[in-house]
């Protein structure tokens, strides 16, 4: 097993899993984390005849929680989005490859107790489904479903499926004169209406302190990764704007926000932009993400683009029950709580 900590070594390692080339692994991804939210980097790889396993984690130092300041461990969790081990099998022979997870499992839990770290929590990629073969190695969780735009398929065809209601908004926003920008470098006046409308969208919807970030954090997507703003303007005011991150195959609807105004949809204004440039640009995939579940307005409204479904799994492990058990009884938690890591949940301020 090796660990893996400097952006060199990490990216050269990704080369041997270019079949999941996408910015949730890449090094420049978890940088921005560990530059804004006090956490450290590593990855982790293991292989043998069977199996190749790269397994990218933020380090958090449970430490920094005031009720905890005496307990020098820590714990790990995929970055804000999606991530999660990747694995390439080299052998077709069920049993062996079984074989093989035991044994990383092994290795990965004796390596992660010799640092004290009590618990990871995993978020695993909806397109690359790469929470398969690891049951044995995690507890898995299904969370919801969440929606693709495939773009492989004709512009007419796409355009054909979104719902009505879509369709309407789209051509409503056109015809009330709103301009789009489609902008690659942002000004720091384009940033500036990014944080209006998205800090717009906390507010009216009570959001939790968590999900307000720093200008130079979003400064940062366009610093160190491959990312899109999409703006609409309406009688020379910016109403909506949304980030899009790119992969190789796969543009991310990141963050977003707008203004409510009658009669115009920038929301639908801009996935529509954003279909068409991911066209031009040939992605394969335009990923939508989900709602907090598969019946809230959120994931119907993303559903109204797409009835193109990936499921999105988290992981759980625990390797010190011990301190995981001690942390939670300090806090005086219910155990029933599905919150995880739940000693956490006293300290919720951070989206990671």
């Amino acid at each position: 097993m090796e660990v893996i900590t400097s952006k060199k070594d990490w990216n050269n390692i990704l080369k041997n899993f270019e079949m999941f080339d996408d910015v949730y692994f890449k090094y420049e991804y978890f940088k921005i984390y560990k530059r804004h939210y006090r956490v450290d980097i590593e990855g982790i790889y293991w292989e043998d005849d069977n199996i190749n396993i790269f397994l990218g984690h933020l380090i958090r130092d449970i430490s920094k929680i005031p009720l905890f300041k005496d307990f020098k461990y820590f714990d790990l969790t995929t970055p804000y989005g999606y991530g999660g081990p990747l694995i390439i099998t080299k052998s077709n022979d069920k049993d062996h490859i079984k074989r093989s997870l035991i044994k990383f499992k092994k290795d990965y839990y004796d390596y992660c107790k010799s640092k004290n770290y009590v618990c990871e929590f995993i978020r695993f990629h909806p397109v690359f489904e790469n929470y398969k073969y690891l049951n044995n190695v995690f507890s898995i969780e299904y969370i919801n479903d969440t929606v693709v735009i495939d773009l492989r398929k004709d512009i007419d065809t796409i355009y054909k499926s979104l719902k009505k209601g879509h369709k309407y908004n789209i051509k409503k926003t056109i015809k009330e004169g709103c301009i789009v920008n489609v902008i690659l470098d942002p000004s720091p006046e384009d940033i500036d209406n990014f944080m209006l409308c998205y800090n717009e969208m906390l507010r009216r919807n009570e959001s939790p302190k968590k999900y307000y970030f720093t200008k130079d954090f979003i400064k940062d997507h366009f610093n160190y990764l491959e990312a899109l703003l999409i703006t609409i303007e309406h009688n020379n005011r910016c109403i909506g704007a949304s980030i899009f991150i790119k992969g190789k195959n796969i543009l991310h609807y990141y963050l977003s926000g707008s203004f409510k105004i009658k009669g115009v949809y920038p929301n639908d204004l801009i996935i529509w932009e954003a279909i068409k440039y991911g066209k031009k640009n040939n992605f394969k995939y335009l990923f939508l993400g989900g709602g907090r579940g598969s019946n809230d307005s959120l994931f119907k409204y993303k559903s109204g683009f797409s009835n193109n479904y990936k499921q999105f799994y988290i992981g759980k492990i625990i390797f010190n029950n011990e301190i995981y058990n001690k942390l939670i009884n300090i806090t005086g938690l219910n155990k029933d709580d599905r919150f995880f890591p739940l000693y956490r949940k006293i300290n919720d301020i951070n989206i990671i």
